[in-house]
């Protein structure tokens, strides 16, 4: 990078400097595969009668009475890896058959690896919450990566890159890329057999479990902005990640009229469409729309960073524009109170700019080739996602 850049002194580069960075085209790719259907690595339709905690219980390995510090709570390893699988989405099984394979965690009572559970040997992500849940971010990195062709490349734990293989299938793209973080590309092929092996031992042949996530002819229900008739609330996010760093573009960020800081609003987000609440907790709310109370069947809404004060409940059934929640910092990253909401089909969280458009009271998302760029466009009328406020990005509520 010295070279490229004619620096003569690695220690004096300064703010607004424009640097080239040496970039390698990648063209090698990893062998095809495919060892896990989609539908197993998202949190969707086949584990609406799974219990994570019920599995653990049955192994009775050190999982099972793991207890571990997490954001000041006391939380057992089930509560743990459920918590992640809900939050990413991503299917509890697949977490659980990467834990046993890269530790012995969930069959063995005495496992020699207790720091790295999931295979990453980084003092600063030692322990189960945070090992699982660089887990489940790589888990999505692959499968979305793969899915949208946006970031199909492998990293291996050597520094070589490699692009998945076109016939490999989303699932199979998100389990390669855990698993290439800890090893070299002439063993991936092996450890690829190695973790289906650990798979079917814990629970079967993964292709029972191969069901359609986005079946033909699904199109979104008919969604309204979600803040009050009359309210002019700012694009301030396009399409960007529904979840962490890796899962699809699938969210919208919007700044309330009243907020500049971290101080909660005093304007609710409301409910784009009637649903069931199935998750309230740490700044979510997941609202459910097929009514059956799992929110890896159908449509389902996350919206995020809901202050606790004043945020529906569990069980609550809300009609469409009912109040949700009021806009903070809780929950997440935010630098400035704001409502993040994204969607999901089937548990697979859905581009917002994409076949089934993110559409809001006729505003249509359009992304740009930048996360958190983008457009929402109905008819001639068009906003500009800014970290502003201005009439460029100014929308009123109906």
């Amino acid at each position: 990078m010295m070279r490229l850049n004619n620096l003569s002194n690695p220690h004096e580069i300064y703010a607004g400097q424009v640097l080239q960075l040496p970039y390698k085209t990648v063209t090698a790719y990893v062998p095809p595969a495919q060892i896990i259907p989609d539908s197993e690595v998202v949190y969707g339709p086949t584990y609406k009668t799974f219990d994570l905690s019920s599995e653990v219980r049955r192994y009775n390995g050190y999982l099972a009475g793991y207890q571990e510090w997490v954001e000041g709570r006391l939380l057992s390893g089930s509560t743990i890896l459920q918590q992640v699988a809900e939050d990413y989405s991503i299917g509890p099984r697949v977490l659980l058959a990467l834990l046993e394979f890269q530790s012995g965690w969930l069959t063995s009572a005495n496992p020699e690896n207790r720091d790295y559970p999931f295979g990453l040997r980084d003092p600063a992500r030692s322990g189960l919450y945070l090992q699982a849940s660089w887990a489940a971010n790589r888990l999505n990195q692959g499968y979305y990566g793969q899915l949208s062709g946006r970031d199909a490349v492998l990293q291996f734990a050597s520094g070589e890159r490699m692009r998945y293989d076109p016939a490999t299938n989303p699932g199979t793209a998100a389990v390669s890329n855990v698993l290439a973080r800890t090893t070299t590309p002439d063993k991936l092929p092996l450890m690829l057999g190695a973790f289906q092996q650990t798979y079917r031992r814990l629970f079967g042949d993964p292709w029972q479990y191969d069901v359609p996530l986005l079946p033909p002819g699904v199109e979104q229900p008919a969604f309204r902005l979600p803040w009050r008739d009359g309210e002019v609330w700012h694009f301030t996010g396009g399409p960007h990640g529904g979840w962490g760093d890796f899962s699809a573009w699938a969210s919208l960020d919007f700044l309330p009229p009243d907020v500049y800081s971290c101080w909660p609003s005093q304007y609710p987000a409301v409910a784009v469409a009637a649903g069931t609440v199935v998750r309230s907790r740490d700044g979510q709310v997941i609202l459910d729309l097929d009514g059956d109370g799992y929110h890896g069947t159908g449509w389902s809404v996350l919206y995020m960073h809901m202050t606790e004060a004043g945020r529906v409940t569990v069980g609550m059934r809300l009609q469409k524009g009912d109040p949700v929640g009021y806009p903070s910092c809780e929950g997440g990253i935010a630098d400035a109170s704001h409502l993040h909401i994204a969607r999901k089909y089937n548990g697979q969280w859905l581009e917002a700019d994409s076949a089934i458009p993110f559409v809001l009271s006729g505003w249509r998302a359009v992304a740009a080739p930048r996360a958190y760029d983008g457009w929402l466009i109905r008819g001639e009328e068009v906003r500009e996602a800014c970290a502003c406020r201005n009439e460029k990005n100014a929308i009123t509520g109906e």
